[in-house]
């Protein structure tokens, strides 16, 4: 591939090519040493960014990984980073994807005269170079390492050099760390599964089975309210059971290695008014309100799965805060995505536990203490939207509470496939 020129070329030899060269050797030791002593994927490619933004002019930067025929970005640093983590780019012809499948680097020195949308708001306004390496192992694409500029023209041949010799140091720890990782899963998975079926399911239907034998044995001596009680409790219970198993199929199809989605069009309002009619008649004591624009585009995904999405968020805001509080669901369309997000007024969560509260089992200790649960809603929430297509994020809000919000790609009807950004 034909690399444009740009700044960033220094004479050989030169004092400033000198420190670079070290700079880059001292970097590239560094990430072996961190992935000798750190499994964790996650921390091995934030720490790689983190290091390179000491040795080059970037604004940002991102590493995805291919994921099935999904390019997944699984690290993010600078301004573009929030929107940036766990976007999804479906394996076609744009450019990040041209980059892993090539094996090549791609430099853009003007992302606005080479015509060139990059996924995100943020992105899109002000990011104007791009740099992108493949990360390669046994001769196959494995992701993408990509820095950015908000300045045009800050990349160069010598740019261009060093990152790819990051990208190849880091490629052997990466294919390790993602083994582990997958290793790592399987086993908390098959745990998860026979520890639902063992402890969780027992509640339910213990209650379920003693409620209607109470029914049957005394129905013509309980008094009517009493009877209405345990017939609601009944309903409850039951709604219980039937969530616990669809969790379940999600937890069985991810062991097995992939959970897999229809990419069907989907008008996402209709499904949360109808998850937040059903969870307001499960939690009288809250308020639940939505906003949403008629006009919402709709999105690509498959409607069971968004709506156990959007009832997971929903029990998870609800049962993490006071009676009478409100619950707000927003929902809002970007050019690419449909944004859902879900507001409480409850315990709230910290920076640390929003790195974690999608992991299985993962249960922070504020969260612990206010309501029991088996910690895999979230997870089973994860699974759903990224085989949808989308991205899902947690954080704290400054004034009280949480948000928990996922985005699913907008159906284009010339195609039918989710709008890919071109960096």
């Amino acid at each position: 591939m034909a690399v444009i020129e740009g700044p960033g070329l220094e004479a050989s030899g030169s004092p400033r090519e000198e420190v670079r060269s070290a700079a880059t050797t001292q970097l590239v030791l560094d990430i072996a040493t961190a992935a000798a002593g750190e499994r964790e994927l996650g921390h091995i490619l934030l720490e790689t960014l983190s290091r390179l933004a000491t040795v080059v002019p970037l604004t940002g930067g991102s590493i995805a990984l291919v994921e099935g025929d999904d390019l997944v970005i699984r690290a993010a640093i600078g301004p573009f980073g929030q929107e940036a983590m766990g976007q999804r780019l479906r394996r076609g012809k744009g450019r990040s994807w041209s980059v892993v499948t090539s094996l090549e680097p791609c430099l853009i020195d003007d992302i606005r005269t080479a015509g060139v949308q990059p996924t995100g708001l943020k992105a899109a306004e002000a990011m104007r170079s791009w740099l992108g390496v493949p990360l390669i192992r046994r001769n196959q694409g494995i992701g993408l390492l990509e820095i950015d500029s908000t300045e045009p023209n800050a990349f160069g041949a010598a740019d261009i050099d060093l990152v790819s010799t990051i990208a190849r140091a880091l490629a052997g720890p990466v294919e390790l760390a993602t083994r582990y990782v997958v290793e790592r899963q399987a086993n908390a998975l098959r745990d998860a599964f026979i520890g639902v079926i063992s402890h969780e399911l027992r509640t339910p239907i213990t209650t379920i089975y003693g409620l209607t034998k109470m029914l049957r044995q005394r129905l013509d001596t309980l008094a009517p309210d009493v009877r209405a009680q345990a017939i609601e409790d009944v309903e409850a219970e039951a709604d219980r059971l039937y969530r616990l198993v669809e969790d379940l199929l999600v937890l069985s199809r991810a062991e097995r290695g992939r959970v897999e989605s229809a990419m069907d069009p989907i008008l996402v309002t209709h499904v949360i008014r109808r998850a937040v009619d059903a969870e307001a008649g499960r939690w009288p004591t809250r308020t639940f309100t939505v906003e949403a624009p008629p006009e919402l585009p709709p999105v690509l995904g498959e409607e069971t799965y968004v709506e156990q999405v959007v009832r997971n968020l929903l029990t998870n805001a609800a049962k993490y805060s006071d009676s009478g509080t409100t619950i707000r669901v927003i929902a809002e369309a970007t050019e690419a995505e449909v944004i859902v997000s879900v507001d409480d007024e409850g315990v709230g969560i910290s920076d640390a536990d929003a790195a974690h509260v999608f992991d299985l089992f993962y249960r922070s200790p504020l969260v612990a203490r206010k309501a029991s649960g088996a910690g895999i809603g979230l997870f089973v929430s994860r699974q759903l939207v990224e085989a949808m297509g989308g991205r899902i994020w947690a954080r704290g809000r400054a004034e009280r509470g949480s948000t928990v919000g996922f985005a699913l790609p907008v159906h284009r009807e010339d195609d039918g496939e989710p709008p890919a950004g071109d960096e």
